[in-house]
């Protein structure tokens, strides 16, 4: 168990004024069976309200407006969370089992899935498209076992990609970015879901801090026989009780950290500063 220290900043800066400016703000750590909020403060300006809200899948944010003239828009969250992976989750959902608008799969990523089953010895049979249903050939195999083909999947993967901060864009997809080979944390994750869902395995994307300084990030939790198994494959790591999570979903659309429109034809800028601190 560890506890950790986060704060998130943002700073939207606009080259002219707009007004009616609505937004939606994810910066509330979730609360599960793994990870609690003992602090929290959030501070948001300007704002004509702000509203705590709880989507589907369980993310928590603020909502609220600017209707007056402005500029800028900035938010500081701050808090201190427990973080127990051998705690709880929650159970999948099919929803995690299908490709998503991020995460459908092309030739070139059932190409690789093929090549993977080779090398791990997987049975021919069904690999691709209609999917070889991991879930069911893995029912009778030990969790390390499972766990040791998936960190090999997320190795292959890693091999293919090189960071590359402004190779991609939010609008991405997972086979864009396998193409390219480039990219950043959220093409990563979405690559690896969609290898995940092509082999049958329930996955979902995942965002929040992880311990240090940087920006916000993103990864994966995978599902196994009794639980969800966090994999950074921007790292080609483990996640551990040094991350925290904010939102996760079918993909980054469902994961989307800050959002929201205005009226206006400004140009926009956003900075994104975090800090994760381990309190011994």
């Amino acid at each position: 168990m560890k506890r950790l220290h986060f704060c998130y900043e943002m700073s939207l800066k606009l080259d002219q004024s707009v007004r009616d400016h609505h937004f939606l703000i994810r910066c509330r750590p979730m609360e599960n069976g793994r990870q609690r909020r003992e602090d929290m403060a959030v501070t948001i300006e300007p704002a004509d309200f702000v509203n705590e809200v709880i989507d589907g899948f369980g993310n928590e944010g603020y909502t609220g407006s600017i209707r007056a003239p402005h500029d800028s828009l900035s938010v500081k969250a701050e808090g201190i969370v427990r973080i127990d992976l051998s705690g709880h989750t929650e159970p999948s959902h099919p929803m995690y089992r299908f490709p998503s608008a991020f995460t459908m799969p092309d030739e070139h990523m059932d190409k690789l899935l093929k090549e993977i089953a080779a090398e791990l010895g997987w049975p021919a049979w069904g690999v691709g498209v209609s999917g070889i249903q991991l879930c069911d050939m893995w029912k009778d195999s030990p969790l390390p076992k499972i766990q040791k083909d998936l960190e090999y999947m997320m190795s292959r993967l890693y091999g293919r990609f090189i960071y590359v901060p402004g190779a991609t864009t939010v609008a991405t997809t997972a086979a864009e970015a396998l193409a390219l080979g480039q990219g950043v944390c959220q093409d990563y994750a979405h690559a690896f879901i969609s290898l995940c869902r092509l082999a049958g395995i329930p996955t979902r994307y995942a965002a929040g801090m992880m311990l240090g300084e940087g920006a916000s990030h993103a990864w994966v939790e995978v599902w196994l026989k009794d639980g969800w198994l966090g994999m950074d494959p921007t790292n080609n790591r483990l996640v551990d009780e040094t991350y925290i999570k904010l939102t996760h979903g079918r993909d980054f659309g469902d994961g989307t950290i800050d959002r929201g429109r205005f009226l206006g034809f400004a140009g926009q800028s956003q900075e994104i500063r975090v800090k994760v601190e381990e309190i011994v």
